[in-house]
């Protein structure tokens, strides 16, 4: 919805139009969305950081938009061009095909716009175009397709055919120690990543978490973000606010604008030009959502399913829902926030409900998608006015882990994956 405030000129011309009523006119006005000077936020500066302070309410009213189901794929489906292990990356090219990265089956799928099979590109392996367990797709420099592996770190690229076309460089250690790579994205010729270093100590693991980016000769542009955990494998505590930060929480624009959400408890999101530089952060006041007791089992089993390797740990579950769930940053410069609240409290039959921020990062209006889809189980992507929905997705990462939620004596085998491409609004 677009904002709309009349002229003094053509608010002189609807007064004098004998067709309208003067209760007719003011109705009109009222319906009319708030203007931006209607904003009751406040931008203060700190330590050369620009803190953008929303109120609870956005300025519009608020929108709902239906979700038309263009097709789907997988499921029950017996095409062998259909079958899914781990769908963990989407992305779209000029034309509207459609890229899948299946993680378990190490392998990209591609569709055309209508949802037609095209190509597989990738396959398993440790030689030129192989990979294992990626967990990132995107249009690497050159022309090429980036597929990033996590561990051992590789960066291999493709060309459109699927034929290898050489690895690209990865950032390394000085000390040469390890490094995971979490996670890749690309905007432009410039490369984003979030990446792990690991340093084992006596007993004690430090990890530090560096979100940062290269260019297209795999020289360092800019760092954003960096944080260090300390683990005590005598004591091991999984500690949920203190351990779910920005490896669930990031993603790059358009237009090369990094976005970040490190905090469970805080509703703010960090950003950053490509460049490293204009960093603000979208503040907004919010209620966090409490859970109940069966939430917070819920939430307990889940932790406990994805950490079998450490079963001496001891699980601490937050008192509450993190308050940024996830985020999405649209072509339009615009940022669509899932909140806790908006995946809990959405109406029967949505979707989800969105916090949606302009470009300069004032909350404008909640957006209601309605359609099929469990955001706390589902994988989303917006592309465009498309928005594509990996159903299972949970379930499936857990079965990868070797196994299904754990809380009973025998756990649910993870129901076939399937991908549903939805065009957003009528």
């Amino acid at each position: 919805m677009s904002t709309y405030a009349p002229t003094a000129a053509g608010a002189r011309r609807l007064a004098s139009a004998a067709r309208f009523p003067l209760v007719l006119i003011l109705l009109l006005a009222l319906s009319l969305p708030a203007a931006a000077s209607d904003w009751r936020g406040r931008s203060e500066t700190r330590d050369g950081v620009a803190h953008v302070m929303n109120p609870d309410q956005p300025m519009e009213s608020a929108q709902t938009l239906p979700l038309k189901e263009l097709w789907r794929l997988g499921g029950d489906s017996e095409d062998e061009n259909e079958f899914f292990g781990l769908i963990s990356r989407i992305i779209t090219d000029a034309d509207g095909n459609v890229y899948l990265l299946d993680s378990q089956l190490s392998e990209v799928k591609v569709y055309s716009a209508d949802g037609e099979y095209l190509n597989t590109l990738g396959r398993e392996g440790e030689g030129p175009g192989e990979f294992m367990r990626a967990n990132s797709v995107f249009f690497a420099p050159g022309g090429t397709i980036g597929v990033l592996q996590a561990a051992p770190a590789r960066l291999v690229r493709l060309t459109h055919d699927g034929e290898p076309a050489g690895d690209f460089d990865l950032p390394t250690r000085e000390d040469g120690g390890f490094r995971i790579f979490m996670g890749a994205q690309s905007a432009g010729d410039q490369l984003y990543f979030l990446y792990m270093d690991q340093i084992f100590d006596q007993g004690h693991l430090t990890q530090n978490w560096t979100l940062s980016s290269i260019d297209a000769e795999a020289q360092a542009v800019a760092e954003y973000y960096n944080e260090a955990r300390e683990l005590d494998f005598a004591n091991l505590v999984i500690d949920e606010e203190k351990l779910d930060t920005v490896q669930n929480r990031w993603m790059v624009g358009h237009d090369g604008r990094v976005y970040a959400a490190a905090s469970h408890d805080r509703y703010e999101i960090m950003s950053w030009e490509a460049d490293g530089g204009g960093a603000r952060v979208i503040e907004r006041d919010y209620d966090s959502y409490k859970r109940d007791s069966d939430q917070k089992q819920e939430m307990y089993d889940l932790y406990e399913a994805f950490t079998r390797q450490a079963p001496n740990a001891t699980i601490k579950v937050s008192d509450n829902d993190a308050d940024v769930f996830r985020f999405y940053p649209r072509e339009d410069g615009s940022l669509w926030v899932l909140s806790s609240r908006g995946v809990r409290e959405r109406p029967e039959g949505a979707l989800g409900v969105f916090d949606v921020f302009d470009a300069d990062g004032r909350f404008v209006r909640r957006v209601t998608l309605m359609g099929e889809g469990d955001p706390r189980q589902d994988g989303l992507h917006f592309m465009g006015d498309r928005l594509y929905v990996v159903t299972d997705l949970i379930s499936a990462a857990l079965a990868l882990q070797g196994g299904g939620v754990a809380g009973g004596e025998e756990e649910e085998e993870a129901a076939p994956m399937a991908v549903i491409c939805y065009r957003i609004g009528s």
